[in-house]
Order: C-alpha cells, then sequence, then structure tokens
C-alpha cells in the first residue's frame, strides 16, 4: 500500500543517509517527489541540486552530473545510491528522488486552450484515441493530460527519446468498486515487468504523473514534499489519481 503520509516535517527527525542525520531518508519502496515554485528559483537546475542536498553532506553546488545515451541525467563522482529525474510547467518545478532505483516525472499543466484531440491524433495510439473521443469535452482534457504525463514519465524513467517514445506504450484507466481512484493498466507490452506508474494532482489546473522501475517486485511509498524560500513542507496527505497498484 502507498503511503502518503501527513506527518509534520521537524528539522529532529533521526533519518541518516550518506553517513550523516539527515531530515530525510530512502528506502527501496521511496518514491519522494518535489514541489518548487518557479519564482523561487533562479533555474531548475538550482532547485534540483538543493532537493539532492536534502539527501547528502554534499552542497548544491557540489553535486556533479553526467549525462546517459539519451540524454537523461545522472549522478558522478558521488558514493549516494540517488537516482533522480526533474520536469517543470508553468509556475512549478518537480523533482523525483529514488534510493537508486529509475524513476521518471511528469507534470503539466492543464491548459484550457490546447487542442488535446490534434496532439493526441499525433502521438498516441489507436486505442487511446479512441478513449478520448468517447468522453465529455471536459473529461476529454483531464484524460489527455492523464496520458500524456504517464507517458512521459516512463518515456524519462528509462531515459529514452521523448518525442518518438510516446506511443510506445499504450494506457487505459479504469474505475472499478466505490474507489475515489482509478486503476493505471498499460494496452501495450512493457519491457519492465516490474514498472510502476502512478498519478497525482498535486497543484490545482496540474496533473504529475510517476513511472519507477524497481529490479524486483515491490511497491512503492510515495511521499510530497514542497521546497521553498521557507524551507521544507510536507510530507503532503494527498490521494492518489490512480496507480498501476491495488489501493
Amino acid at each position: 500500500m502507498t503511503r502518503l503520509s501527513a506527518r509534520p516535517f521537524s528539522d529532529s527527525d533521526p533519518h541518516t543517509f550518506g553517513g550523516r542525520a539527515r531530515s530525510f531518508g530512502l528506502n527501496a519502496h521511496s518514491v519522494h517527489v518535489w514541489l518548487g515554485s518557479r519564482q523561487q528559483y533562479a533555474s531548475s537546475d538550482s532547485f534540483k541540486r538543493r532537493v539532492l542536498s536534502q539527501y547528502a553532506a554534499v552542497e548544491p553546488a557540489d553535486w556533479q552530473f553526467g549525462l546517459g545515451e539519451q540524454g537523461k541525467p545522472h549522478l558522478v563522482d558521488t558514493a549516494e545510491a540517488l537516482d533522480f529525474n526533474l520536469s517543470h510547467s508553468g509556475n512549478w518545478l518537480a523533482c523525483a528522488v529514488t534510493a537508486g532505483v529509475p524513476v521518471g516525472v511528469d507534470i503539466e499543466q492543464c491548459k484550457p486552450t490546447r487542442d488535446v484531440m490534434t496532439l493526441a491524433r499525433r502521438f498516441f495510439r489507436e486505442e487511446e484515441v479512441a478513449a478520448l473521443q468517447a468522453c465529455s469535452e471536459a473529461g476529454q482534457r483531464d484524460h489527455f493530460y492523464d496520458l500524456w504525463t504517464l507517458k512521459e514519465a516512463a518515456v524519462k524513467a528509462r531515459g529514452a527519446v521523448l518525442v518518438s517514445g510516446l506511443d510506445a506504450r499504450g494506457f487505459a484507466l479504469t474505475h472499478s468498486g466505490g474507489s475515489a481512484s482509478a486503476r493505471v493498466s498499460l494496452t501495450t507490452a512493457d519491457d519492465f515487468a516490474t514498472a510502476q506508474y502512478c498519478l497525482l494532482d498535486p497543484l490545482p489546473g496540474y496533473r504529475l504523473a510517476v513511472c519507477w522501475l524497481p529490479a524486483a517486485p515491490l511497491l512503492p511509498a510515495v511521499q510530497i514534499y514542497e521546497l521553498g524560500a521557507a524551507g521544507v513542507s510536507g510530507p503532503r496527505k494527498q490521494p492518489l489519481r490512480a496507480s498501476s497498484w491495488p489501493h
């Protein structure tokens, strides 16, 4: 079961990481999603560096990064077992961090003027376009952003080429029973048998998706934090919009 804890943040929390007492700890199940306002950061790079320094005795300016074959950033010259991924849209930045498990995150501002069906016909699979066409106008826009963020997160977790990879996986969302949240399923084969996906509504007018690729069958423990001028707030108590695991 995914844990979305409402425990208030405290600088005295006794977690340890990298041999130094820290306020945040990661384990094999952890997926931490950080939010930051773009008004408070000179760049997405400065936000990413500040987030990573929550987990290790490393100054933000001292982190060193390399790029994978398809351009996904990763840490170099560090003993810290961290994987991360960054996204930004509108006025917000998002950074997902794990204890070395590949992760992808995508945040999107849901623009009411965007022609979602034209984009869907260009980038989505045939069955996804059909599902969108069956929705009401308002539902169509919501469903489009759910699918778009899931697709981007899946591509980014794997470090693949974004535009050419959007139709590599087909997604479907289904509601069952009395649950308020939906189930994420794939309509295509996945190259990771253990891949997990979830959707969140982190902010009014935004969608956020996470793709998590553990090497063994594990259920993620998702927590959301905000890193602002006054420090850290969270973890937030926030229900999942949808996930690929039972809840």
